[in-house]
């Protein structure tokens, strides 16, 4: 892939735990009541749409949107897991799997999706 290509901004966020006015701990997102804004880190992103796949096809009825993200593999984004999401261009993805490198290595796949529970 060429370096133009990653062409959106990727903000990537760890869930953290917060006191939930009982006494219990409970998992919530930098930005959400009673957490602060916050960000893991930014990076430029290229996003691939998924589309044309029976269960694919299924979950756009659903209001739901898969898609493969690509960002260029450092120290930050070996850190990526599938308990962390994304928000680009204003839209939260969930992480569904561990990155995978690309055939140079010098990037890192994985796919995301929208349109689910947080």
């Amino acid at each position: 892939m060429r370096p133009g290509k990653l062409n959106k901004r990727a903000t990537f966020q760890s869930r953290t735990q917060v006191d939930d006015g009982y006494g219990n701990k409970v998992g919530a997102w930098p930005g959400e009541q009673g957490v602060p804004d916050g960000y893991d880190f930014i990076r430029w992103c290229n996003v691939r749409y998924l589309r044309g796949g029976e269960s694919v096809m299924a979950s756009r009825l659903q209001g739901r949107q898969p898609v493969i993200v690509t960002v260029r593999k450092d120290p930050s984004t070996d850190t990526i897991t599938p308990d962390m999401r994304c928000l680009i261009a204003g839209r939260a993805y969930n992480i569904r799997e561990f990155p995978r490198p690309s055939d140079n290595r010098l990037y890192l796949e994985f796919m995301a999706e929208s349109g689910v529970a947080q």
